[in-house]
């Protein structure tokens, strides 16, 4: 059994899009609501928002996101609330897609998605070592 965590470029990559979203909105609220209390107040918002995912949210799902592969199952550990496992077995995989980002190799943001009989198995954050890997196990992937 092999366990795969996800990326540490991916979490600093999360934060970063975090970050410039906050500013991207903070600034379109500054250019539209003319009233500098209500820009005040959501920019508070914001600030309060980007440090809890920032700080709290975003490092615990990286550090509970992890995925186990053995020879003929997947299964995927995340929540940080809420736990949650979902196994899925290579021969019930219908077609699989992968997703690479610009700058993926960089920035972590790389996806697998495993399409199963009445739904899907989403791999996030994988690097695409890893994702080789997976696919060398499986010919699912």
């Amino acid at each position: 059994m092999k366990i795969f965590k996800p990326d540490k470029n991916a979490l600093v990559s999360m934060q970063i899009i975090v970050v410039s979203a906050s500013v991207l909105f903070l600034i379109a609220a500054r250019m539209y609501i003319p009233v500098n209390i209500i820009v005040v107040i959501i920019a508070a918002a914001l600030l309060t928002i980007v440090i809890f995912l920032n700080c709290i949210y975003l490092p615990l799902y990286f550090d509970y996101l992890s995925y186990e592969a053995d020879d003929e199952k997947i299964t995927k550990h995340s929540g940080v609330i809420f736990k949650s496992d979902k196994t899925v077995k290579y021969s019930t995989v219908q077609y699989s897609a992968v997703v690479r980002t610009p700058f993926s190799k960089y920035t972590g943001l790389n996806f697998a998605v495993l399409f199963v009989y009445g739904g899907q198995l989403r791999l996030m954050f994988l690097n695409m070592d890893d994702i080789a890997e997976l696919r060398k196990a499986s010919s699912s992937l």
